[in-house]
């Protein structure tokens, strides 16, 4: 089933009617905001609305790990924060069938699989921090939400993207997309195009395996993966940050790649496709907010992993060009894009600000490691 089709707001709609919303859907939004997964907002005729989404089967091969991850996590954390907090954690909707998730045929290749979240009303999400008492405030939930499942009962989560943040198997797979752009003249065309950025991201391959190097020091906490502010709801009348969401890809890893994540996405003013990179430049007093957020938040990090948190930032920036760089050469098949060159541009911003990090990095230490 082609795209339009499945995205059709009457076929959305039938989708929602299979879930538990105490109503008949009625009206139904899509939102734009996100690179992987469809989202959309849907009405009822009860006055209530929720967050439907399909889960991206390209990047999520195994949607059933995922939604195991997901319905652990939010009861954890509806047992933690208990009835009061409901505003602070995501909340699924049961399907009509009592399970969790549902499945729907496309006519063409595997199932969709869909799932239902109550929607948190009067919340406002960012694109980047505007300043550094938010900033402080992102890493401080961040922090808080590692925090809250540091005592999430065993066994360990699925991992739903296996290597997620191995940077050395990034390369591996930059290294492939770079041998297979040569077998066509789109491929090669797009490997013109990139003739800067792959030099650039070769010369920084010895920072891919720093973490790796470190990791046996390193406790495996549960963590997000996926650490921009984009992913925190903030209240919209009092700015207070409320709650985490996009729990896909929460699962064993470091606290530097949580931490790594938040710098490389809020520390600087550059949006994260900005045909220039100016902007692009570590700030120090939003890297100081995040650290200070960040570490009231996760209490629990040992003396290593404190230490680990600089080269987090070094190396999931890299990371991320490295993958968006990646991304460009195999044609734009994982993150969503608008625009030929927006990948591209991605991967331009995140070297900008890797050399911006580099350049302060016995700074950024100190930061991080004064009491």
């Amino acid at each position: 089933m082609t795209r339009p089709e499945r995205d059709d707001p009457e076929a959305v709609l039938r989708i929602a009617d299979r879930f538990r919303t105490g109503g008949r859907p009625i009206a139904v939004v899509e939102l734009r905001a996100g690179h992987i997964n469809d989202s959309f907002v849907v009405s009822t005729t009860a006055g209530s609305r929720f967050l439907l989404q399909r889960i991206n089967g390209h990047v999520f091969p195994n949607p059933g790990q995922v939604m195991a991850n997901v319905v652990r996590i939010t009861r954890h954390l509806e047992h933690r924060l208990g009835p009061r907090n409901a505003r602070r954690r995501l909340a699924l909707v049961p399907a009509v069938d009592g399970g969790m998730w549902r499945e729907a045929a496309t006519g063409k290749g595997p199932a969709d699989w869909w799932r239902m979240y109550e929607l948190i009303e009067d919340t406002t999400t960012e694109l980047r921090a505007s300043t550094p008492a938010q900033a402080f405030l992102a890493a401080q939930a961040f922090g808080r939400f590692e925090t809250q499942l540091v005592d999430l009962p065993s066994p360990p989560l699925h991992e739903t993207i296996p290597g997620f943040h191995d940077t050395l198997s990034r390369f591996e797979a930059f290294d492939r997309a770079l041998d297979a752009a040569s077998a066509s003249a789109a491929g090669n065309d797009r490997r013109r195009q990139a003739t800067a950025e792959i030099r650039s991201v070769d010369a920084h391959r010895d920072l891919a395996g720093r973490l790796s190097a470190a990791a046996p020091d390193l406790p495996r906490r549960t963590v997000h993966n996926d650490c921009k502010i984009s992913n925190i709801l903030f209240d919209r009348t009092s700015g207070e940050a409320l709650c985490v969401v996009d729990l896909d890809t929460t699962m064993p890893g470091l606290a530097a790649y949580d931490f790594g994540d938040m710098v490389r996405s809020m520390s600087h003013r550059a949006d994260e496709d900005a045909r220039e990179t100016a902007a692009a430049q570590v700030d120090l007093e939003l890297f100081a907010a995040l650290a200070q957020g960040y570490l009231d938040g996760a209490g629990f990090l040992t003396s290593a992993e404190r230490r680990s948190l600089v080269d987090g930032a070094l190396v999931l920036t890299l990371e991320q060009a490295v993958r968006f760089l990646t991304d460009h050469l195999q044609g734009d098949v994982y993150f969503r894009i608008e625009r030929p060159g927006q990948n591209l541009d991605r991967c331009r911003v995140q070297m900008a600000l890797l050399e911006s990090l580099l350049e302060g990095e016995a700074d950024l230490r100190r930061l991080i490691l004064q009491p």
